[in-house]
Protein backbone atom coordinates (compact mmCIF):
# COMPACT_ATOMS: atom_id res chain seq x y z
CA UNK A 1 0.00 0.00 0.00
CA UNK A 2 2.69 2.32 0.80
CA UNK A 3 5.17 1.28 -2.26
CA UNK A 4 1.73 2.33 -4.34
CA UNK A 5 1.09 5.18 -2.24
CA UNK A 6 4.76 6.59 -2.58
CA UNK A 7 4.22 6.03 -6.66
CA UNK A 8 1.39 7.77 -6.74
CA UNK A 9 2.76 10.82 -4.92
CA UNK A 10 6.45 10.69 -6.96
CA UNK A 11 3.68 10.92 -10.63
CA UNK A 12 2.22 14.17 -9.28
CA UNK A 13 5.37 15.55 -8.56
CA UNK A 14 7.02 14.61 -11.91
CA UNK A 15 4.04 15.33 -13.87
CA UNK A 16 3.18 18.47 -12.70
CA UNK A 17 3.08 21.14 -15.50
CA UNK A 18 5.81 23.51 -15.42
CA UNK A 19 4.59 27.16 -14.87
CA UNK A 20 5.38 30.14 -16.48
CA UNK A 21 7.69 32.30 -14.59
CA UNK A 22 5.30 35.38 -14.95
CA UNK A 23 2.60 33.32 -13.61
CA UNK A 24 3.93 32.53 -10.23
CA UNK A 25 6.32 34.18 -8.09
CA UNK A 26 7.23 30.64 -6.12
CA UNK A 27 9.11 28.90 -9.44
CA UNK A 28 12.41 28.61 -8.72
CA UNK A 29 14.99 30.29 -11.24
CA UNK A 30 17.50 28.01 -13.02
CA UNK A 31 20.51 30.02 -11.28
CA UNK A 32 18.68 29.75 -7.76
CA UNK A 33 20.91 29.19 -5.62
CA UNK A 34 22.13 25.94 -4.86
CA UNK A 35 20.81 25.82 -0.84
CA UNK A 36 17.56 27.03 -2.17
CA UNK A 37 17.35 24.20 -4.10
CA UNK A 38 18.41 21.74 -1.75
CA UNK A 39 16.14 23.16 0.97
CA UNK A 40 13.00 22.71 -1.43
CA UNK A 41 14.27 19.35 -2.05
CA UNK A 42 14.44 18.31 1.90
CA UNK A 43 11.18 19.94 2.40
CA UNK A 44 9.12 17.92 -0.58
CA UNK A 45 11.12 14.48 0.41
CA UNK A 46 9.86 15.12 4.35
CA UNK A 47 6.16 15.50 3.20
CA UNK A 48 6.21 12.76 1.42
CA UNK A 49 7.83 10.24 4.32
CA UNK A 50 5.54 11.74 6.42
CA UNK A 51 2.60 10.36 4.96
CA UNK A 52 2.44 6.87 6.24
CA UNK A 53 4.42 7.33 9.47
CA UNK A 54 1.20 9.30 10.12
CA UNK A 55 -0.79 5.67 10.86
CA UNK A 56 2.41 3.98 12.99
CA UNK A 57 4.23 4.28 15.96
CA UNK A 58 7.39 4.24 15.95
CA UNK A 59 8.65 4.49 19.80
CA UNK A 60 7.31 2.83 22.36
CA UNK A 61 5.14 4.63 24.52
CA UNK A 62 1.99 6.19 25.69
CA UNK A 63 0.37 7.48 22.50
CA UNK A 64 0.14 11.76 22.58
CA UNK A 65 -3.06 13.18 24.20
CA UNK A 66 -6.10 13.32 22.13
CA UNK A 67 -6.15 17.19 22.88
CA UNK A 68 -3.00 17.82 21.17
CA UNK A 69 -3.65 16.37 17.71
CA UNK A 70 -0.28 15.28 17.14
CA UNK A 71 1.32 12.71 15.40
CA UNK A 72 4.18 10.82 16.20
CA UNK A 73 7.81 11.47 15.11
CA UNK A 74 9.59 9.21 13.01
CA UNK A 75 12.75 7.80 14.53
CA UNK A 76 16.33 7.42 12.56
CA UNK A 77 16.01 4.97 9.78
CA UNK A 78 18.12 2.05 10.85
CA UNK A 79 18.84 -0.82 8.43
CA UNK A 80 16.45 -4.18 9.51
CA UNK A 81 19.59 -6.19 9.97
CA UNK A 82 21.36 -3.63 13.24
CA UNK A 83 17.54 -3.76 14.54
CA UNK A 84 17.74 -7.31 14.39
CA UNK A 85 21.08 -7.83 15.70
CA UNK A 86 20.12 -5.47 18.54
CA UNK A 87 16.99 -7.62 19.48
CA UNK A 88 18.99 -10.58 19.84
CA UNK A 89 21.24 -8.89 22.07
CA UNK A 90 18.81 -6.88 24.04
CA UNK A 91 15.43 -8.56 23.30
CA UNK A 92 13.82 -5.63 25.47
CA UNK A 93 10.11 -4.87 24.89
CA UNK A 94 11.13 -1.28 22.98
CA UNK A 95 13.98 -3.03 20.66
CA UNK A 96 11.10 -5.69 19.34
CA UNK A 97 8.44 -2.93 18.76
CA UNK A 98 11.13 -1.15 16.77
CA UNK A 99 12.14 -3.61 14.88
CA UNK A 100 8.33 -4.48 13.91
CA UNK A 101 7.92 -1.06 12.90
CA UNK A 102 11.01 -1.38 10.61
CA UNK A 103 9.41 -4.38 9.06
CA UNK A 104 6.28 -2.68 8.61
CA UNK A 105 7.91 0.39 6.92
CA UNK A 106 9.73 -2.36 4.54
CA UNK A 107 6.25 -3.83 3.76
CA UNK A 108 6.96 -6.83 5.34
CA UNK A 109 4.14 -6.82 8.24
CA UNK A 110 3.74 -10.67 7.76
CA UNK A 111 7.82 -10.62 10.07
CA UNK A 112 6.07 -8.46 11.67
CA UNK A 113 3.32 -9.79 12.91
CA UNK A 114 5.13 -12.84 15.36
CA UNK A 115 7.39 -10.05 16.79
CA UNK A 116 4.30 -8.43 18.12
CA UNK A 117 2.05 -11.43 18.70
CA UNK A 118 4.65 -12.55 21.03
CA UNK A 119 5.00 -9.12 23.15
CA UNK A 120 1.09 -9.37 23.40
CA UNK A 121 1.63 -13.14 25.02
CA UNK A 122 3.71 -11.53 27.81
CA UNK A 123 1.34 -8.13 27.89
CA UNK A 124 -1.33 -8.10 26.82
CA UNK A 125 -1.90 -4.87 27.51
CA UNK A 126 0.55 -2.99 25.02
CA UNK A 127 -1.75 -0.95 23.02
CA UNK A 128 1.40 0.21 20.99
CA UNK A 129 1.85 -3.70 20.22
CA UNK A 130 -1.85 -3.66 19.57
CA UNK A 131 -2.27 -0.81 17.19
CA UNK A 132 0.99 -1.73 15.02
CA UNK A 133 -0.46 -5.29 14.67
CA UNK A 134 -3.59 -3.92 13.56
CA UNK A 135 -1.40 -2.13 10.66
CA UNK A 136 0.21 -5.46 9.81
CA UNK A 137 -2.53 -6.85 9.52
CA UNK A 138 -4.51 -4.22 7.50
CA UNK A 139 -1.90 -4.66 4.70
CA UNK A 140 -2.17 -8.48 4.92
CA UNK A 141 -5.75 -7.64 4.36
CA UNK A 142 -6.78 -9.38 6.96
CA UNK A 143 -9.57 -6.62 7.54
CA UNK A 144 -11.62 -8.24 10.60
CA UNK A 145 -8.45 -9.19 12.55
CA UNK A 146 -7.64 -5.74 12.08
CA UNK A 147 -10.41 -4.37 13.70
CA UNK A 148 -10.23 -6.14 16.60
CA UNK A 149 -6.52 -5.45 17.27
CA UNK A 150 -7.35 -1.87 16.92
CA UNK A 151 -10.22 -2.17 19.36
CA UNK A 152 -8.06 -3.75 21.81
CA UNK A 153 -5.05 -0.80 21.72
CA UNK A 154 -8.62 1.49 22.31
CA UNK A 155 -9.98 -0.29 24.64
CA UNK A 156 -6.83 -0.12 26.58
CA UNK A 157 -5.78 3.44 25.88
CA UNK A 158 -9.50 5.36 24.78
CA UNK A 159 -8.03 8.41 24.08
CA UNK A 160 -5.30 6.24 21.55
CA UNK A 161 -5.95 8.69 18.61
CA UNK A 162 -3.77 6.92 16.10
CA UNK A 163 -5.38 3.68 17.01
CA UNK A 164 -8.82 5.10 16.10
CA UNK A 165 -8.03 6.67 13.37
CA UNK A 166 -6.35 2.91 12.09
CA UNK A 167 -9.73 1.23 13.19
CA UNK A 168 -11.21 3.81 11.22
CA UNK A 169 -9.19 2.88 8.28
CA UNK A 170 -9.66 -0.97 9.21
CA UNK A 171 -13.84 -0.62 9.51
CA UNK A 172 -13.46 1.34 5.72
CA UNK A 173 -11.70 -1.27 3.84
CA UNK A 174 -13.88 -4.39 5.40
CA UNK A 175 -16.71 -2.09 3.92
CA UNK A 176 -15.04 -2.58 0.76
CA UNK A 177 -14.77 -5.82 0.83
CA UNK A 178 -18.54 -6.73 1.25
CA UNK A 179 -19.34 -4.46 -1.44
CA UNK A 180 -17.32 -6.70 -3.76
CA UNK A 181 -18.32 -9.67 -2.33
CA UNK A 182 -22.46 -8.11 -3.15
CA UNK A 183 -20.60 -7.24 -6.41
CA UNK A 184 -19.89 -10.40 -6.70
CA UNK A 185 -22.67 -12.37 -6.08
CA UNK A 186 -24.69 -10.29 -8.81
CA UNK A 187 -22.82 -12.04 -11.40
CA UNK A 188 -24.50 -14.71 -13.38
CA UNK A 189 -23.81 -18.59 -12.08
CA UNK A 190 -23.31 -19.65 -15.40
CA UNK A 191 -20.79 -16.93 -16.29
CA UNK A 192 -18.67 -18.13 -12.85
CA UNK A 193 -14.88 -19.55 -13.72
CA UNK A 194 -11.77 -20.36 -11.76
CA UNK A 195 -11.23 -16.63 -11.88
CA UNK A 196 -14.24 -15.61 -10.29
CA UNK A 197 -14.14 -17.89 -7.37
CA UNK A 198 -11.08 -16.70 -6.93
CA UNK A 199 -11.43 -12.96 -6.23
CA UNK A 200 -14.81 -14.20 -4.27
CA UNK A 201 -12.37 -16.26 -2.12
CA UNK A 202 -10.28 -13.29 -1.29
CA UNK A 203 -13.48 -11.23 -0.72
CA UNK A 204 -14.02 -13.99 1.56
CA UNK A 205 -10.45 -13.63 3.30
CA UNK A 206 -10.72 -9.88 3.74
CA UNK A 207 -13.87 -9.94 5.44
CA UNK A 208 -13.09 -12.78 8.14
CA UNK A 209 -15.29 -15.63 6.62
CA UNK A 210 -12.45 -17.79 6.20
CA UNK A 211 -15.17 -21.24 5.81
CA UNK A 212 -16.10 -19.81 2.83
CA UNK A 213 -13.02 -18.81 1.50
CA UNK A 214 -12.03 -22.44 1.67
CA UNK A 215 -14.77 -23.28 -0.51
CA UNK A 216 -14.06 -20.40 -2.58
CA UNK A 217 -10.37 -22.07 -3.12
CA UNK A 218 -11.52 -25.54 -3.62
CA UNK A 219 -14.49 -24.54 -5.99
CA UNK A 220 -10.94 -22.86 -8.39
CA UNK A 221 -9.36 -25.84 -7.79
CA UNK A 222 -12.44 -28.13 -9.41
CA UNK A 223 -11.72 -25.58 -12.71
CA UNK A 224 -8.37 -25.49 -12.63
CA UNK A 225 -6.47 -27.75 -10.42
CA UNK A 226 -2.92 -26.12 -11.75
CA UNK A 227 -3.96 -23.48 -9.97
CA UNK A 228 -1.22 -22.68 -6.95
CA UNK A 229 -2.72 -19.10 -5.89
CA UNK A 230 -5.94 -20.55 -5.15
CA UNK A 231 -4.19 -23.57 -2.73
CA UNK A 232 -2.24 -20.93 -1.26
CA UNK A 233 -5.22 -18.61 -0.27
CA UNK A 234 -7.06 -21.97 1.11
CA UNK A 235 -3.79 -22.28 3.13
CA UNK A 236 -3.77 -19.08 4.06
CA UNK A 237 -7.55 -19.11 5.86
CA UNK A 238 -6.46 -22.48 8.02
CA UNK A 239 -3.36 -19.74 9.09
CA UNK A 240 -6.66 -17.34 10.52
CA UNK A 241 -8.46 -20.23 11.39
CA UNK A 242 -5.27 -20.82 13.91
CA UNK A 243 -4.63 -24.33 12.18
CA UNK A 244 -1.13 -24.11 11.28
CA UNK A 245 -0.81 -27.68 10.39
CA UNK A 246 -3.54 -27.82 7.74
CA UNK A 247 -1.94 -24.85 6.43
CA UNK A 248 1.31 -26.23 5.59
CA UNK A 249 -0.42 -29.01 3.71
CA UNK A 250 -1.86 -26.34 1.41
CA UNK A 251 0.91 -24.33 1.33
CA UNK A 252 3.38 -27.00 -0.01
CA UNK A 253 0.53 -27.59 -2.41
CA UNK A 254 0.65 -24.64 -3.93
CA UNK A 255 4.69 -24.72 -4.23
CA UNK A 256 3.97 -27.83 -5.97
CA UNK A 257 1.75 -26.63 -8.23
CA UNK A 258 3.90 -23.06 -8.94
CA UNK A 259 6.99 -23.16 -7.84
CA UNK A 260 7.93 -19.48 -8.22
CA UNK A 261 4.54 -18.13 -6.09
CA UNK A 262 6.89 -16.89 -3.73
CA UNK A 263 3.99 -15.88 -1.37
CA UNK A 264 3.60 -19.29 -0.83
CA UNK A 265 6.93 -19.99 0.13
CA UNK A 266 6.94 -17.15 2.77
CA UNK A 267 3.34 -18.40 3.89
CA UNK A 268 5.41 -21.96 4.73
CA UNK A 269 7.62 -20.39 6.70
CA UNK A 270 5.02 -18.10 8.70
CA UNK A 271 3.43 -21.86 8.88
CA UNK A 272 6.23 -23.68 10.39
CA UNK A 273 6.84 -20.95 12.85
CA UNK A 274 3.58 -21.10 14.00
CA UNK A 275 3.63 -24.60 14.50
CA UNK A 276 6.98 -24.51 16.24
CA UNK A 277 5.25 -22.38 19.15
CA UNK A 278 4.22 -23.74 22.24
CA UNK A 279 0.25 -23.32 22.05
CA UNK A 280 0.74 -24.84 18.90
CA UNK A 281 1.62 -28.10 19.75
Amino acid sequence: MFRSLWRTIRVEILTTPPTDSNQSSNQLPDDAEPAQRRALAIVTACAILALPIGYLIVHYGMPAPASTGALPVAAPVQSIARLEESVRVHPTVSNRIDLAMAYIQANRPGRAIPILDSLLSEDGSNAVAWNNLCVANIMRKAFAIAIKDCSNAIRIVPDFQLARRNLQWAEDEKKKAFAALAAQEEVARASRNADFYLAQGLSFLHVGDYDQAIKAGQRVLELDPTNGLAANNIGTAYMFKKDPKAAVLWFEKAIALAPTLQIAVSNLAWAHDEQAKPSAR
